[in-house]
């Protein structure tokens, strides 16, 4: 029933003032996801903002998310500021280098390395180098424990999945909810994959295919679709994309609200700020 009432809106109104619903209700999505009492559904919807343009409201959405108590949402923070680029944000990766879980210390340091700050390849040389003498004194304590996490086999699987499939699929990369949807759903997997590998590829076939993707009966195609969509910058694909807004899977509904914002978002102010936080 949701679904023809939109579509009777955009309809009725046109894209316009169908574009400024679905972004509307899209920041309502996030923001309910956000204020989650479930600590998993709050790194979902922070995850999803991954894909956001680094620019003013996106950026402060996600760095409020260093305010929550559990620390697989700070740690989310630090990935999606990573796979964001947020350089006026890396003031406060530093200030997560102090964090009591070594996660979060991990992410911040991956993030500030990526974004080309030293302070991270500080940390991941000390890591490396299993020496924190020459260290900025950031991570006392969570030293050891990166440490152990990262002889550990299994502990370095489990940050792996945390920090996203990022290191594999680059800025295409699924995030956490996608993630853990795969390892529950091996035969969705090499759909969804290959539709965040191919998010640049601007092929009709390649395309189409992520289009139909939207109405994919597993909610990992569904949300992984939206997401490769919108970095693809299809913006013809803005209704169907926005449909699911509505969809009966949570972990769809925050990759769609941020693939609807991302695509109505200006592509300049965020390269200029970027370029100005260097």
């Amino acid at each position: 029933m949701l679904y023809f009432m939109r579509l009777a809106t955009l309809l009725l109104c046109g894209l316009p003032l169908f574009a400024q619903d679905a972004v509307n209700r899209a920041w309502q999505i996030l923001d309910r996801g956000l204020h989650d009492g479930n600590p998993a559904k709050r790194v979902q919807a922070v995850v999803a903002m991954g894909i956001l343009r680094p620019q003013g409201k996106a950026v402060e959405t996600v760095e409020s998310a260093f305010q929550d108590k559990d620390y697989s949402v700070r740690q989310a923070a630090c990935v999606s500021l990573d796979q964001m680029k947020s350089h006026q944000s890396i003031h406060k990766l530093h200030e997560a280098l102090n964090d009591s879980a070594p996660e979060v210390v991990f992410a911040a340091a991956k993030a500030l390395y990526d974004m080309g700050d030293p302070t991270g390849r500080e940390v991941m040389v000390a890591v490396v180098l299993g020496d924190q003498a020459d260290a900025s004194g950031f991570f006392s304590s969570s030293m050891h424990n990166i440490k152990t996490k990262m002889h550990d086999p299994k502990g370095l699987v489990m940050i792996g999945l945390k920090e996203g499939v990022g290191a594999f699929l680059g800025p295409a990369s699924l995030g956490i909810p996608v993630a853990e949807g795969l390892l529950k759903d091996a035969n969705a997997s090499g759909k969804t994959v290959a539709e965040a590998m191919l998010a640049n590829d601007r092929h009709p076939d390649v395309v189409q295919a992520m289009h139909q993707g939207l109405q994919d009966k597993n909610w990992t195609v569904r949300a992984a679709a939206a997401r490769a969509l919108a970095l693809g910058g299809h913006r013809e694909m803005f209704r169907d994309i926005a449909l699911l807004l509505d969809d009966k899977k949570e972990e769809a509904q925050y990759s769609a609200a941020a693939a609807v914002i991302r695509l109505r978002q200006p592509a300049g102010p965020g390269a200029a700020s970027q370029k100005a936080a260097k």
